[in-house]
């Protein structure tokens, strides 16, 4: 269990002992301290309804893995939408199974067509354009058509027909939340298996080193 009242004397809030939007200000600014005051409100509010219906705040390790996760793939809450805005060498680099750099040249700064040659025919990705429609989106980068339609089926937000829907930052957070719980994130986290959150949530380890320096950030004012 978390020790609100600690951690919200860390923080410089309200030590109440009750998790509010001030309380969830202050631990996504830890995060996230550059990003727009109006999304982290937003994200703050979405905080306080969604993160005790999915049990995110049940325990340190899960609350803390969540926050640096999110703030990892959303470069600190200011980016909720991917960036394909790739030069010839960042394609080879990011992609070397996909690209040469002969290949990469002929598509580099052109993102709906990076999108295209990366993510069409993949993850349900069936009609033309669904790379570019159904690229990455919100806190943990929601990408492919299959992926969208199975979060709007549990969720029913309207993504299959309006995928941007994903990029609203409070929706993204439910999003954050149901992902956790379908692909048991949660499950891996409370076996202690962080490196094990990290592939089911980037299907690999990019990006896992400073996910483990935010958790750290994180766990100095939760513990």
């Amino acid at each position: 269990m978390i020790d609100w009242k600690a951690t919200q004397k860390r923080l410089g809030v309200t030590p109440d002992g009750i998790p509010g939007r001030g309380t969830y200000t202050a631990l996504l600014r830890v995060v996230g301290p550059n990003a727009d005051a109006a999304v982290i409100k937003s994200l703050a509010n979405a905080c306080v309804v969604h993160l005790p219906a999915y049990g995110v705040d049940q325990s340190v390790t899960r609350l803390a893995d969540f926050f640096a996760q999110t703030a990892n793939e959303t470069g600190g809450y200011r980016v909720f939408v991917e960036n394909l805005n790739y030069s010839s060498e960042a394609l080879v680099r990011t992609w070397p199974s996909r690209f040469t750099p002969a290949s990469a040249a002929t598509v580099a700064r052109k993102p709906e067509m990076i999108a295209s040659r990366v993510y069409d025919g993949r993850m349900g990705n069936t009609q033309p354009g669904d790379g570019w429609a159904f690229r990455g989106r919100g806190m943990l980068q929601l990408t492919g058509r299959a992926n969208y339609e199975a979060a709007d089926r549990r969720l029913g937000l309207g993504l299959d027909t309006d995928p941007d829907l994903a990029a609203v930052p409070a929706l993204s957070l439910l999003l954050a939340c149901d992902f956790y719980k379908d692909r048991k994130v949660f499950a891996a986290l409370d076996r202690g298996d962080t490196d094990g959150a990290r592939r089911i949530t980037n299907g690999g380890t990019i990006g896992l080193a400073h996910v483990n320096v935010l958790r750290t950030k994180l766990l100095e004012v939760l513990r």
